[in-house]
C-alpha cells in the first residue's frame, strides 16, 4: 500500500490558516481600542508584530513568504498606528 501525501500543499494550507487566525486575533485585541492605545497596548502590538516579522527569516519558501507579507500588509492597513516610527 502506498500513501500519497502532498506535504507542501498541507504545509501551505496550515500556514495560511495560522496566518488568518493570527490576523483575526490581532484585530480582536486591538480593533475596539482605536486610537486610545495605552503604552502597554503599543508594546504588546509591537512585540506581536516583531515576532511575526521574525518568522520571515525562518521560511525559504517564496509562497509562504508571500502569504506572510500579505498578512503583515493587511494588518498595517487596518492598524497603521502600529507601523509608524
Amino acid at each position: 500500500m502506498n500513501l500519497n501525501f502532498d506535504d507542501q500543499s498541507y504545509i501551505k494550507s496550515e500556514f495560511k490558516q495560522k496566518l488568518r487566525w493570527f490576523e483575526e486575533e490581532f484585530d480582536l485585541i486591538f480593533k475596539n481600542k482605536t486610537y486610545n492605545y495605552t503604552k502597554e497596548d503599543m508594546e504588546l502590538a509591537n512585540e506581536i508584530l516583531d515576532r511575526l516579522s521574525e518568522t520571515i527569516n525562518e521560511y525559504k519558501n517564496e509562497k509562504l513568504l508571500y502569504y506572510l507579507v500579505n498578512t503583515l500588509n493587511s494588518i498595517e492597513r487596518k492598524h497603521p498606528e502600529f507601523f509608524s516610527d
